[in-house]
């Protein structure tokens, strides 16, 4: 049999090319010692003398350069068509996969290949003219075990194969800091000019969860960032700590999907691994120069797979059935999980569809959950043009009874009741990314996100639900149309001096209504309540990102946005943000010291607030409440042995300011407010009856937070074998109570339901046709009210109204130890394409603790699933 192709020595006469594959770089941060206004950062500064010193004497790293050479074309083989076929690139700094789809594009052929095989998020950097394609993939694909084969006609598939010398080629291989990321829109930068510390979570991580639980995920990969495990019934995500808290009840990332922004970011519980790349996650006020209002606890961008089945199986589809164990019901209740995932096409132009459906059933008397999900994406590469577009639909209800952990309170009344809850969402959109030269890149991004919430019950309180006027349950709808127009200029010289300048405009409308779920009494007398906002949010962006020889790199960033929600006094907002780095590679060692300062601001009227977080008499406009702010520095070092090893440790320091708490109060009837002062209180000399009770809610902002700690996160990974753990300390107190403030807290008190700290350890390992996966995670210590003695004192008729408001609030607070999730996993392969898999949650059988002592979660689940790949 003949060879597809031989070796022979490059002619003289061969064009001249310049390729550069990049390989990481440590980059280290000058920082100054006052980001944060009118106080002293407590950046520790040995990490600040440390950069310092390695800057002046380390020697600089090899420069960042699409370096000319024709030395290494000498044992490239001559090709047959279609990789005789001429082709021209001229890119720096794009993914390695828009790079092999733009060639395949430009040279006319199908492009065949496995995604696990080549590293497609790795950054490239070429510049070629007029050069054979295999040639051109070759250069593309050096350091990787694939090597471009004809397979007849236009086809051309990337075929693994051995290379005569492993360790150079392993060696070679793009490492962690190469990484491509989004950073600000549509178009990609690379992850090691990050001055801000950025987590990535794949697909195949998210995978290992059951239904693809985004908030368990994020909770155990990503430090500095917990999710409480909420009941299934709860259909909004309930963040414990993202480095602290931003507000009271409603701390929570600004998401985007594809670069889309969602309207509701709590909605966000679940999504469907198999349309996931990866998921970005960036913590604190850092991000909001870039990404905007509402930004100030970070950000969360979901990046969908776009790619197609290059030639391979295009369809899977995995099915699982399993019981969780309850104490609280005579039988386990049956939980489902099924999916069906097909792709088309190929790089150049691709399309995939999802849908998904399951839930879970009776764990507790009159509870259930249930779902479902479809997706659909395309991507079109063209030769100086990539475009995708998203749309993506989720539907979820649920029947939530009261916990059956209350004794002798107004809410054991309604034990056995069902309340009925639902959640519609959908997301449209699409984004396109012209490279209109080497220097410069101009994208666009357009979508539209909305959601509709019925009657979900209220968890951010202290009194149960049923114990207020103002309470209840929450409802509406929010529409976000979003546009954004960037631009990214590269000037200079990588070898010495290089700049990347982005320059982005922004508009949105955001229209949200409340509404409060009534009875049909109610609805005939026209007693409903309801509330419309509409926000017009207008911003300019821009960025410059300075780098020294490839080895030192210097961010700063301003974002100047005008919105109405701000308040009458205020419409105009101006977010700085300012980092530097600086890297060094120690032989196959990579070090990487970073410091960066951001602000970030929330206004007091939100989607969330008005539908998720019920507030039917508008009070958050009404009220005049001026908008939730954060800003801090971060400090961190970030070590590499290639893709072996990585460890990322980070210091933060953040003052938080203006947080709207909802303060409870005793009013002398159902319809009045109260004032922010509290002299609408009263003492009442008798005990009432707990159905005469007057307690009322006026929202309030606190004064200042500081919110201070320590994340670290560290992989190993050997051969089959893959080991990770984080572990993050949080240090969350009032620094200073706002005048006329009349809640429960003073100054030096803990912040509620913030653990002071969290951390997690997992194993997978994967090996001769079998995959095992076990994680454990813990919370320990955080303050939450003793809510089981708070309902008991609200119905018990020697209580007054005064003695469950206020300071007098303090007598229920709890302290909670701890609480730790176990899961685990087994698959195997079965045939060809055919898997089978058997998980467990909660393995350890606590059904409740976590955030509080009246949250119920199903028991121990075990499931049984198997998955095709067709």
């Amino acid at each position: 049999m003949s060879s597809l192709f031989r070796s022979v020595p490059a002619s003289s006469g061969r064009e001249t090319w310049r390729y550069f594959t990049g390989q990481p770089r440590l980059e280290l941060v000058l920082s100054t010692d006052r980001l944060v206004t009118g106080r002293r950062s407590r950046a520790p500064r040995a990490i600040v003398l440390l950069v310092t010193a390695l800057a002046l004497v380390a020697p600089p790293a090899r420069a960042q350069s699409c370096s000319s050479s024709s030395a290494s074309l000498a044992s490239l083989p001559t090709w047959n068509a279609p990789l005789d076929r001429r082709v021209s690139l001229h890119v720096r700094d794009i993914s390695l996969r828009d790079a092999l789809d733009r060639l395949s594009v430009d040279a006319r052929i199908r492009l065949s290949y496995a995604s696990e095989a080549i590293p497609l998020d790795s950054r490239v950097c070429a510049s070629f003219d007029s050069i054979p394609l295999g040639e051109a993939f070759a250069l593309l694909l050096r350091g990787t075990q694939v090597l471009p084969i004809s397979a007849g006609g236009e086809h051309v598939v990337l075929a693994p194969w051995e290379s005569p010398d492993t360790a150079e080629q392993h060696a070679r291989v793009p490492r962690v800091l190469d990484r491509v990321v989004v950073t600000g829109g549509a178009i990609e930068a690379p992850a090691r000019r990050l001055t801000v510390a950025m987590n990535v979570v794949n697909g195949a991580q998210l995978s290992r969860y059951a239904e693809g639980n985004l908030a368990q995920a994020l909770s155990d990969l990503v430090p500095g960032l917990w999710v409480w495990q909420s009941a299934p019934t709860s259909l909004v995500a309930h963040y414990g700590s993202i480095r602290g808290t931003s507000s009271f009840g409603s701390s929570y990332p600004k998401i985007y999907v594809d670069g889309i922004e969602l309207a509701n970011p709590l909605l966000i519980t679940q999504f469907t691994p198999e349309t996931v790349e990866r998921i970005e996650i960036i913590r604190g006020p850092q991000g909001a120069a870039l990404y905007g209002t509402d930004a100030i606890s970070g950000v969360i961008n979901i990046v969908t797979r776009h790619d197609g089945s290059n030639g391979g199986p295009s369809t899977v589809a995995r099915s699982a059935v399993g019981a969780a164990s309850s104490a609280y019901v005579p039988r386990a209740a049956i939980t489902q999980d099924h999916a069906v995932t097909v792709r088309e096409g190929s790089g150049a132009q691709s399309g995939s569809a999802s849908f998904t459906s399951g839930g879970v059933g009776e764990y507790l008397p009159g509870a259930f959950a249930r779902h479902t999900t479809g997706s659909a994406g395309f991507r079109v590469v063209r030769s100086r043009l990539i475009a995708t577009a998203t749309a993506r639909m989720f539907a979820s209800e649920s029947a939530d009874p009261s916990s059956p952990l209350f004794r002798d309170s107004v809410s054991a009344t309604r034990a056995g009741q069902v309340i009925p809850q639902s959640v519609r969402e959908y997301t449209v959109g699409g984004n396109a990314t012209l490279i209109q030269s080497e220097r410069w890149t101009h994208a666009i991004v357009a979508g539209f996100d909305g959601s509709r919430l019925s009657n979900l019950a209220d968890y951010h309180t202290p009194l149960p639900s049923a114990s207020g006027p103002d309470l209840g349950t929450a409802g509406g709808n929010a529409n976000l149309a979003s546009l954004r127009v960037s631009s990214v200029a590269t000037l200079g010289d990588a070898q010495n001096l290089a700049t990347t300048l982005t320059f982005a405009g922004e508009n949105s409308l955001l229209d949200f209504r409340s509404q409060a779920e009534t009875t049909s009494a109610q609805a005939a007398s026209g007693s409903t309540v309801s509330s419309v906002v509409r926000r017009w949010t207008s911003a300019g962006v821009a960025q410059a990102n300075v780098s020294w020889r490839d080895a030192g790199y210097l961010t700063a960033g301003l974002r100047v946005e005008r919105n109405d929600a701000f308040g009458a006094n205020r419409t105009v907002s101006t977010l700085p943000m300012l980092g530097a780095a600086a890297l060094h590679d120690f032989g196959p060692l990579t070090v990487k010291l970073r410091s960066a300062y951001g602000r970030g601001i929330r206004p007091a009227t939100t989607p969330m607030r008005e539908t998720a977080w019920f507030d039917p008499r508008g009070q958050a406009r009404l009220l005049n409440l001026a908008p939730e702010e954060q800003a801090g520095i971060e400090t961190g070092m970030d070590v590499y042995v290639g893709k072996t090893f990585g460890l990322q440790l980070t210091r933060f320091d953040q003052l938080a300011s203006g947080l709207i708490q909802r303060v409870a109060y005793a009013s002398s009837n159902d319809r009045n407010q109260g004032s922010s002062s509290g002299s609408g209180a009263y003492p009442q000399p008798q005990p009432v009856p707990a159905e005469d009770r007057h307690i009322a809610y006026v929202f309030q902002n606190v004064g200042e937070i500081t919110n201070r700690g320590w994340e670290l996160k560290s992989d190993l990974n050997f051969a089959s074998l893959a080991l990770s753990g984080t572990f993050s300390t949080v240090d969350s107190k009032v620094r200073q109570v706002a005048q006329g403030y009349v809640g429960d807290l003073r100054v030096g008190d803990r912040m509620l339901e913030v653990p002071a700290r969290t951390g997690s350890v997992s194993a997978a390992w994967t090996g001769g046709g079998w995959t095992t996966f076990v994680m454990a995670s813990r919370s320990w210590d955080w303050i939450d009210y003793d809510r089981i003695a708070l309902a008991g004192a609200f119905s018990n008729s020697t209580q007054t109204d005064a003695e469950l408001v206020g300071q007098e609030l303090r007598n229920y607070w709890l302290k909670y130890s701890g609480v730790t999730r176990l899961r685990a996993s087994i698959g195997r392969t079965l045939y060809r394409g055919l898997s089978l898999n058997l998980s467990g949650e909660n393995l350890l059988n606590r059904q409740h603790g976590e955030p509080d002592n009246v949250t119920v979660v199903p028991g121990r689940t075990l499931s049984f699933g198997l998955r095709a790949v067709m």
